[in-house]
């Protein structure tokens, strides 16, 4: 009796699931890799806007620009570079520190070195979201010691240097 092309098809069925499963385990991490090359590839260099803090009216120039970004493993990101806060024409420059999530694009931007304001809070950390275009970042500030918030709100630009934004 001859069997028929069917009577094999469980068989071959899961031969291919096999080889489905090794070939998504095998490739998994190039896709992964190359999505945090493009992260670190297309992360804008420079963003503006503006930081308040709650309850306050004034609101902050704010400029950040990265001179190095480089992937810490295949989960985060590292963006190194400098910035200044404007407000009623003081300006204080900062170094600036920002690790990425690649899974949900979370940050965390830490402000170090403040210069020209010996009042600028530094204990603390911006801890926020970047857009999935890379085009945005919003971010909550809190202070360490005393729990104080700020809001942060920053886009793309397409050059900016360590300078109060007012003045670009």
């Amino acid at each position: 009796m001859r069997r028929t092309g069917t009577t094999n098809l469980p068989g071959w069925i899961s031969r291919l699931a096999v080889m489905i499963a090794a070939a998504v385990l095998l490739l998994a991490p190039a896709v992964h890799a190359t999505d945090m090359r493009q992260l670190t590839g297309k992360l804008p260099r420079a963003f503006i806007g503006e930081f308040q803090w709650e309850g306050d009216k004034t609101v902050q120039n704010v400029v950040i620009t990265f001179d190095k970004v480089r992937a810490l493993n295949g989960r985060n990101a590292e963006a190194l570079g400098c910035g200044s806060y404007e407000a009623g024409h003081r300006v204080t420059r900062i170094k600036v520190q920002m690790f990425v999530r690649l899974s949900d694009l979370t940050v965390e931007i830490l402000e170090l070195s403040p210069e020209g304001n010996s009042t600028f809070e530094t204990g603390g950390s911006h801890r926020g979201t970047l857009s999935n275009d890379l085009q945005r970042i919003d971010a909550e500030w809190t202070t360490t010691t005393s729990g104080q918030r700020g809001r942060l709100h920053l886009r793309a630009a397409s050059s900016a240097a360590c300078e109060p934004a007012a003045s670009l």
